[in-house]
């Protein structure tokens, strides 16, 4: 009952979301039934010590700061990722190939920083090394944003990939840290959960991007956007510090 409730909930958001913009009222009926769905799984899990939901772990503090950040960066990167091979091919007037060349500076960046972002965690507040993660990934998208030339895009996409591995490798440190050993597969649940759900948002706002604005206006509002999110995500992280 616990799945379906789950199951439910989620896949009832989303279809709002989706007719959001051609059926309104469908979209609130939708929005309500996907209400009263996880509300009656939060009720039903809430007095058992191994929830299905993990409210144990979200009433911490710790993990619920790094599970919200994890949602807000996934978002904004994959707000990114959805318009930069629009941007190379239709703005910069790439061939499908040469853009997706130019995009896997992206993932490069990534393992740049990857590989180091644990040794800077060590020597580091987790915070600060979020917090420049989520800046630079920031720089990333609104630097491509703004780039004229496929040479600029590929300098920022790489700067954003760097600040993407930068971020989640220290918040994912602080997520499981903050989860008790015997609650480690819930941990782990919620930190994947919480990737769909920020990949599952970015889409959903793209989409209606492309369908109420010129492809041009959408393509600048989701990087600007996502670099709002992941901006965010670095902010949320360094609050952390004030506790």
């Amino acid at each position: 009952l616990s799945m379906t409730l789950s199951g439910a909930a989620f896949a009832l958001a989303v279809v709002a979301v989706e007719l959001f913009a051609p059926a309104p009222l469908w979209a609130a009926m939708c929005l309500g039934a996907a209400i009263v769905a996880a509300t009656t799984l939060i009720r039903r899990e809430a007095p058992k010590a191994a929830p299905f939901l993990p409210l144990d772990l979200l009433r911490a503090p710790s993990f619920r700061n790094a599970l919200l950040a994890s949602v807000l960066c996934f978002t904004g990167q994959t707000a990114g990722l959805i318009a930069l091979p629009f941007l190379l091919q239709h703005e910069l007037n790439q061939s499908p190939a040469t853009a997706a060349l130019y995009m896997s500076t992206w993932p490069l960046g990534v393992v740049a920083t990857a590989a180091i972002s644990g040794r800077l965690a060590d020597r580091f507040p987790t915070a600060w090394v979020c917090a420049t993660g989520g800046t630079l990934l920031a720089i990333g998208l609104s630097g491509i944003a703004l780039s004229a030339t496929p040479a600029i895009v590929i300098a920022f996409t790489f700067l954003g990939g760097a600040g993407f591995g930068l971020f989640q490798v220290a918040n994912n440190r602080n997520m499981f840290l903050a989860a008790p050993r015997t609650r480690s597969a819930a941990a782990g649940a919620m930190q994947g959960t919480a990737r769909v759900t920020g990949q599952t948002a970015a889409a959903l706002l793209a989409a209606s991007l492309f369908a109420l604005a010129p492809i041009h206006a959408a393509l600048a509002s989701a990087l600007w956007a996502g670099a709002f999110f992941t901006l965010a995500a670095g902010a949320l992280s360094l609050s952390r510090l004030a506790r």
